[in-house]
């Protein structure tokens, strides 16, 4: 046995051997024992762990050491070792643990990391799918009443898809309804989906309602057949047709637009307009039957009046009479000056309707109260019994025959402070407005529109003069009390205002002469007097200046 010098002195000398070049070594080169122990000792690697950079799934680098051990360095493989090596294979082993140890922690780190990533994704899953959920199994706020003739519902939204109105109606309970089938506030629109068609007709079907007596679409507030600007009565035209078209996809056969305006124009022109562009968009289409609105009056309005819709159909040929519709809001006619409060005004007015258009031509009805007086010419909507009209007016409309199986849609206001909301089931009579404050945040409450729905099928058949009707009158007509009276108060100023203009401007301005003097007339004409004795004023010869004002007052 060596000496412990000697064999240390070889063991440094076998360590810093330099390595052999590949020329030196043969196939068939027989190694040297100390050689095969060299190569598989660990104390040839190197102490320094590389760092090894990873990504986390958020997107964050993250360093960390590199296992200073292969699988050809487990200890299995590892010679017997001298007992000069084991203070450094102890310190090997040591840095080993410690690299080990931070390996640990920057995985732990990691996998913190990776957690608070995929938490707010999880939440946000949930979230989506609770809403989903919410929008496509909607709890009915009242149940459709079944077996009634008068169909009474409300404009719905069609917000994310024309089948959401389906679903929108249901919920309140309504027997019809109306949508819009595209923005009404821009031009330019997606072509209808095909899906949505498909599950607007599945979900009518499911939901039994008849789309070709029930449902009514409203066109476009933009849309003006009555336009003289080509141009711009082009897009309205082509905007309108595609409405048509989107009604025949769907299964619908009535669409309610607004017959516009004559602007600057005469109404004679404007109405020649409107009829020719509503007989090329019948020729363009089929089944679908447009139906026009009955209006206020207002300004250059179309259809305030009953005798102007006679005037528009004189201009249609008679094959499309059948496609020509009438729908009458309440609030409309009676803004106009139509009396559909008292039983005897309002078969007055039904019987000029049936003179002037006739009755087969009435087609829809929208229900409205009005927070302006009769004849005010003012387009304001209120909730029903609130309103100048009052809940007698709704009670002749709910017990006409001629209204049987007609869509009957509700166009009242649903916004309500949010605090005032309510979801549960409706009673009767509808809930009592909260006075809106300057903070409070307005909301649509279609809680409302079934609250209404239940009122209107309630005066089916109800006694007029009994003490449940009187009771009913009154409790709303108190709530609308204060909004009436401002109102009135406006439409008294406004009336007043304009008598004094026409006061004014028809008032005959004769000239202030002082006594003994003489007109220009009168001297042209000899003192004043005519072949007969006459003055020029006895003639009956007014001045140009009155008769102008005569003129435009006319």
């Amino acid at each position: 046995m060596p000496p412990r010098g000697t064999r240390k002195a070889a063991s440094t000398a076998v360590a810093t051997e330099p390595a052999r070049s590949p020329e030196a070594s043969g196939a068939g080169a027989k190694r040297k024992p100390d050689e095969t122990q060299e190569q598989s000792s660990p104390l040839r690697r190197s102490k320094r762990a590389k760092p090894v950079v990873t990504q986390s799934p958020s997107g964050k680098s993250t360093t960390r050491a590199a296992s200073t051990r292969s699988a050809a360095e487990s200890p299995k493989a590892t010679p017997r070792k001298s007992r000069g090596d084991k203070a450094s294979v102890k310190e090997e082993v040591k840095e080993e643990e410690e690299v080990s140890a931070e390996a640990e922690v920057v995985d732990e780190g990691v996998a913190k990391d990776e957690a608070v990533d995929e938490k707010p994704t999880v939440k946000a899953k949930a979230t989506r799918k609770r809403k989903t959920k919410d929008e496509v199994e909607m709890v009915p706020l009242r149940a459709r009443t079944q077996g009634l003739r008068m169909c009474v519902g409300a404009h719905v939204s069609a917000a994310k898809g024309v089948f959401n109105a389906v679903h929108n109606s249901t919920h309140i309970g309504g027997n019809a309804f109306a949508l819009f089938l595209k923005s009404q506030r821009k031009w330019d629109n997606p072509p209808l989906q095909d899906g949505h068609r498909d599950q607007f007709r599945s979900l009518c079907t499911e939901q039994k309602y008849d789309a070709a007596q029930h449902i009514l679409p409203h066109g476009s507030y933009l849309v003006n057949l009555a336009q003289e600007d080509k141009a711009k009565a082009k897009q309205a035209y082509d905007s309108f047709l595609d409405d048509l078209r989107r009604c025949e996809a769907l299964g619908i056969t009535l669409y309610n637009f607004h017959p516009g305006s004559a602007n600057q124009s005469s109404l004679p022109d404007a109405l020649t307009r409107l009829a020719t562009a509503l007989t090329n968009a019948l020729r363009a289409t089929t089944t679908v039957i447009p139906v026009l609105e009955t209006m206020c009056g207002h300004g250059t309005t179309i259809g305030g009046y009953l005798h102007e819709f006679r005037d528009i159909l004189a201009q249609i040929p008679k094959e499309y009479h059948s496609r020509i519709g009438i729908c009458i809001d309440t609030c409309h006619s009676f803004a106009a000056g139509y009396d559909l409060v008292t039983p005897a005004g309002f078969k007055a007015f039904l019987q000029e309707f049936d003179d002037t258009i006739g009755l087969q031509h009435l087609r829809a009805l929208h229900l409205n109260d009005s927070k302006a007086p009769k004849g005010s010419k003012r387009d304001l909507h209120a909730n029903i019994g609130t309103g100048f009209l009052g809940l007698r007016a709704f009670h002749n409309v709910m017990n006409e025959p001629h209204f049987q199986n007609l869509p009957m849609i509700l166009e009242t206001p649903i916004d309500r402070p949010e605090s005032s909301t309510s979801t549960s089931s409706p009673k009767k009579t509808p809930k009592t407005k909260t006075p809106k404050t300057a903070s409070a945040k307005l909301i649509p409450d279609p809680n409302v529109w079934a609250q209404e729905i239940a009122l209107l099928e309630s005066l089916i058949g109800m006694d007029p003069e009994g003490e449940e009707f009187r009771s009913l009158e009154a409790k709303l007509s108190e709530e609308g009390r204060e909004m009436r009276e401002k109102q009135q108060e406006q439409y008294d100023r406004k009336l007043s205002t304009e008598e004094k203009k026409k006061t004014k401007t028809t008032k005959t301005k004769e000239p202030v002469k002082k006594k003994g003097q003489k007109t220009l007339m009168e001297m042209m004409n000899g003192g004043g007097k005519t072949k007969k004795g006459k003055s020029a004023e006895e003639d009956g010869d007014g001045s140009d200046e009155e008769g102008c004002q005569s003129h435009a007052e006319d």
